[in-house]
């Protein structure tokens, strides 16, 4: 009668370790969601990452940005980026005993510069410059520090640089957000 019970208590701790060790494996995928600071502005970034290995990822990003643009004291005007990016990113350091890595990549980056609210029309003829689809690329430094098995605190450092904006066409976003790995 007892060894029933003691076999009974080994399957069942067998199957809970064994439960808790797949549930607790990262899966390839990963969203994350980051508020940026500009020059002037703000912004969101959103992220999907597919881990193709232990060292580098593949991402897709959204991100939305706000600002104002001020030529000289007397002008001020808003404009927003919306933009899509595709990066490959590959580990520069890393310590997974403390769930700390840094990330580096880039990849090409489109978008749309929508300026002054649509208007075409400068106060005292500051500049000339109408809204645009933008294109160009970007590069990044990404550090992620582990909370849990399941989420991990992103800090962000973004620059870009659009070839034919007519305004600002190089842009650095910094931010710290939260990502999530889906099982």
């Amino acid at each position: 009668m007892r060894k029933t019970y003691l076999i009974y208590w080994v399957y069942c701790t067998l199957v809970l370790v064994t439960l808790e060790q797949i549930h607790s494996q990262r899966g390839n995928f990963s969203v994350g969601v980051v508020p940026t600071y500009k020059t002037d502005g703000y912004g969101i970034q959103a992220n999907l990452n597919y881990s193709r290995s232990t060292t580098d990822h593949l991402q897709a990003s959204l991100a939305a940005t706000f600002s104002k643009e001020q030529p000289n004291s007397g002008v001020e005007f808003p404009y927003e980026d919306y933009l899509f990016s595709l990066g490959y990113f590959t580990t520069v350091l890393t310590s997974p005993k403390r769930g700390f890595f840094i990330f580096f990549g880039g990849g090409p980056s489109v978008g749309y510069k929508y300026i002054n609210n649509g208007e075409t029309e400068f106060p005292f003829d500051a500049l000339t410059a109408e809204s645009s689809f933008i294109y160009g690329g970007y590069a990044s430094f990404e550090m992620d520090f582990f909370i849990s098995d399941a989420f991990s605190l992103i800090v962000p450092i973004n620059g870009f640089y659009h070839f034919n904006s007519d305004l600002n066409d190089s842009m650095l976003l910094l931010g710290v957000g939260i990502r999530y790995y889906l099982k």
